[in-house]
């Protein structure tokens, strides 16, 4: 549907559709939130089933399929830490979208939001693709609200480029995930070293 730049400013000059759909936007994305929720419990579930095969294998000391069992683990975890701490930067990003009450407060957010948003989504892209596509969506629909925002707020520095606070959140993120996986996982068995390699 077109709208004219009177009515997108209009709407921009009013807080309530403004506010509407900042929560809009933050209600997709916890739908996304829990979504990547779901999925990061299914490859949990996946992972304890191959690390139990891995060390009944090792017990008969099958190493071909130990080894398998193994590569398979860790490429489930990797997943499974990229898409950890691509939760909890968009927690970070659901939690900025809630507490914006104003114009100030929402130039000086976006920029860190729309760069957070933007790695998650290239994150996910081809490993959840469907999680990345909900997310490049918010992304839109933000990135137009931005645009209008500034049209008509003069953001006098106020602006944050997304590589100043975006890229604390999501180094933080990391380490989050990181220690959320070593408390989550069990350390993958040793292979004996003559074990026949598949991959």
């Amino acid at each position: 549907m077109f709208t004219s730049i009177t009515d997108r400013l209009r709407e921009a000059i009013k807080p309530t559709p403004v506010k509407r759909r900042i929560q809009f936007a933050a209600y997709k994305l916890r739908s996304q939130t829990n979504r990547l929720e779901k999925t990061i419990n299914q490859m949990e579930h996946r992972d304890r089933i191959l690390h139990d095969k891995c060390v009944k294998a090792l017990e008969v000391r099958d190493t071909q399929s130990a080894t398998l069992f193994a590569n398979e683990c860790v490429q489930i975890r990797k997943l499974v830490k990229t898409s950890l701490s691509s939760q909890i930067s968009l927690e970070q990003v659901l939690l900025r979208l809630e507490t914006v009450e104003q114009f100030g407060d929402m130039v000086h957010s976006m920029g860190s939001v729309r760069g957070i948003l933007t790695t998650v989504k290239n994150e996910l892209e081809g490993k959840l693709p469907e999680i990345s596509t909900g997310i490049h969506d918010i992304e839109d629909s933000l990135e137009n609200l931005t645009t209008e925002i500034d049209e008509v707020v003069d953001a006098d520095g106020t602006y944050v480029l997304p590589s100043d606070d975006s890229a604390k959140i999501l180094k933080e993120a990391d380490l989050m995930a990181e220690q959320k996986m070593r408390e989550k996982f069990p350390e993958i068995p040793q292979i004996p070293i003559d074990a026949h390699r598949v991959r």
